[in-house]
């Protein structure tokens, strides 16, 4: 009080200061002297933020408790410190993915695209696309059962239902495959959180990838993710029982993501015979996912003169419903044109009903070799096979181990379909054949114009490179 009343005496001795601030010498003059400041700027920041003190026999009084008082903005800070102490670690996650930049959910400036398999045949899909060194791509795995778990090559893993299933697997009962994914959805979305596409695969009529795919893609679209399942169905000779579980499973996954690839096991049957293992035969369903998501990550991670955005790609995938795809290479004479019909016609998944599709994404790979009149080659033929109003959009990048060659790449979206496992013929089945007794005799592959004399159907297809045609 004492030093408050020799600081309003000084004031009142200086005739040369405005009255605005004499009025605000009694809060301001006292924090000057005890900063040892020379209160100009502390005067000026009074004067302009608060109203004048009247003068009352009490006014020093009424000063002295204000500055006592914290500021609205000191309470503000320390409510937001005894809030943020009782928040969850879920709901802390979530707010600190609201606050993070649009660019930090991208690798090095691209989009983070993830693949995640469920289940065990997820996790063997998940393994031969990291032997395969794809770029551009994180993975993740999630099974109830720990033991095939510890199996996986995925970086990430997520053990579903540790409380349900005691990690011993669902049992091939698909309610406890979802009640394990919804006991570590916050999990799943604490996993996904940073992603902008997810590729989602397993197989279906089992217990964990059929009750446990909708959960997660349900989470993806909740976190605004662009998601895009691969899932294969069982062979017949499983039975009714499982091939009705996968089904239904199938319809609840398409409700939840944008696009929906269907791989028949059935119709492996058709790219088999009997020298064909099963790890080959699985691996070519496998290779349906691989194809897939290469398709999407060359575009955006391999340099290019025809280079699409994660904007492009979200066109055609993005609430697309069912979808097909196949892909053809060739390296000899007119290979723009065998590539191209190969890409049409897939013998895991049939003809690709390009009649019908309402988009189409198609990827172009080759060396420095390519052709300008090779890339519009290639888009005629496409193009010929679809309908005015069907939306397509193509990229092309370069790969040097693709020197001499040209591939090509096809995803066909909105396809009007409701079958789940469509069956298709056998006409594949002698040309892989043939081709499996040519290269066990060491001959080379067949002349020119013998291979322009088959059906196009009959020609190398999707899978046709695992052969020495």
């Amino acid at each position: 009080m004492l030093l408050a009343r020799r600081a309003v005496l000084s004031v009142q001795r200086s005739p040369l200061l405005p009255m605005g601030q004499w009025l605000h010498t009694d809060r301001s003059a006292p924090l000057t002297g005890l900063n040892g400041d020379d209160g100009k700027s502390s005067e000026a920041e009074a004067s302009a933020s608060s109203p004048p003190l009247r003068r009352t026999a009490t006014g020093s009084k009424r000063a002295t408790d204000r500055r006592k008082r914290p500021s609205a903005a000191a309470r503000a800070a320390a409510a937001a410190k005894v809030a943020a102490a009782a928040v969850t670690p879920t709901a802390a996650a979530k707010e600190e993915g609201k606050k993070r930049p649009l660019v930090s959910a991208f690798k090095d400036g691209k989009p983070w695209i993830t693949v995640m398999g469920l289940g065990g045949a997820g996790s063997n899909a998940v393994n031969n696309m990291i032997a395969s060194q794809l770029e551009g791509v994180e993975f993740i795995v999630a099974n109830t059962d720990c033991q095939a778990l510890g199996r996986s090559l995925a970086p990430h893993k997520i053990t579903l239902g540790k409380d349900i299933t005691k990690g011993l697997g669902a049992g091939s009962k698909p309610e406890l495959g979802k009640r394990s994914a919804e006991q570590q959805r916050s999990e799943i979305e604490q996993m996904l959180q940073d992603s902008n596409m997810l590729f989602i695969t397993g197989g279906m009529g089992g217990g964990t990838c059929t009750g446990a795919a909708p959960v997660v893609a349900s989470v993806a679209r909740e976190l605004g993710i662009l998601t895009v399942g691969v899932v294969s169905t069982p062979f017949r000779s499983e039975g009714p029982n499982r091939t009705r579980l996968a089904n239904a499973g199938v319809k609840e996954l398409a409700k939840y993501v944008d696009t929906l690839i269907v791989v028949p096991n059935q119709n492996l049957l058709a790219l088999a015979d009997k020298s064909t293992t099963m790890l080959e035969a699985f691996r070519y369903a496998d290779d349906v996912l691989l194809e897939g998501v290469k398709g999407v990550t060359d575009l955006i991670v391999r340099p290019g003169l025809i280079n699409l955005d994660f904007a492009d790609i979200k066109t055609i995938l993005s609430n697309a419903g069912r979808a097909i795809m196949g892909s053809g290479i060739a390296s000899d004479e007119d290979r723009a044109q065998k590539a191209a019909e190969q890409a049409l016609v897939n013998p895991l998944l049939g003809d690709l009903p390009t009649e019908s599709a309402h988009g189409l994404l198609v990827t172009i790979r080759g060396g420095e070799d390519m052709t300008l009149f090779e890339v519009d080659r290639i888009m005629e033929i496409i193009r010929g096979r679809v309908h005015d109003e069907a939306n397509i959009i193509f990229g092309t990048c370069y790969d040097q181990s693709l020197e001499g060659s040209v591939y090509v790449s096809i995803i066909v979206s909105g396809i009007q379909t409701d079958i789940i496992s469509p069956p298709i013929g056998r006409s594949t089945i002698a040309p892989l054949q043939d081709a499996q007794k040519r290269r066990d005799s060491g001959e080379s592959k067949p002349k020119q114009e013998e291979e322009e004399k088959k059906p196009v159907e009959q020609r190398k297809g999707f899978f046709g490179r695992f052969f020495s045609l």
